[in-house]
């Protein structure tokens, strides 16, 4: 290698920290720059807690079932099947508030309904009067309460 060379090579040496940087900066302003004019993302609200969706249906004067359980009693998964196999029949005529009660979302809920043994079943008529209903409810039964609110005026 030349001596000339050799310099060129310590001059290059010395420049190339500033090089690295400016072309750091140079890939930041053109990211900020491509990015800047794409539409913006909204956070999207928080999903409706099912006790503003339960007294959301209440306002609105609609029929509205409230089955309280758990997952892991017996009898709340008995009726739990009954519900899978009854309300289908009702849905887009009565509004279902299908809440666990071991999920800590529910406290106020729960409170708010005075929840003390599981299954309990509420039927809200269209103007906000309920009948409570606790234990395992036969599907006839289920079917005709259910029928009951939905024809409430």
């Amino acid at each position: 290698m030349t001596e000339n060379s050799r310099n060129l090579d310590s001059k290059n040496k010395k420049y190339l920290p500033s090089l690295i940087i400016l072309l750091g900066i140079a890939a930041l302003a053109a990211a900020i720059i491509l990015f800047k004019n794409q539409p913006v993302e909204t956070i999207a609200p928080a999903a409706e807690s099912l006790e503003e969706r339960f007294d959301s249906y209440l306002e609105a004067g609609k029929p509205v079932f409230a089955f309280f359980h758990s997952t892991n009693c017996q009898s709340c998964i008995d009726m739990m099947k009954i519900v899978a196999e009854v309300y289908p029949e009702f849905a887009g005529t009565v509004e279902i508030v299908d809440v666990d009660v071991y999920d800590a979302r529910n406290e106020n809920l729960l409170r708010r309904a005075g929840i003390r043994s599981i299954p309990t079943l509420i039927f809200f008529n269209r103007q906000g009067q309920g009948y409570v209903s606790i234990g395992v409810m036969e599907a006839g039964q289920l079917r005709q309460e259910l029928a009951t609110i939905k024809e409430s005026k």
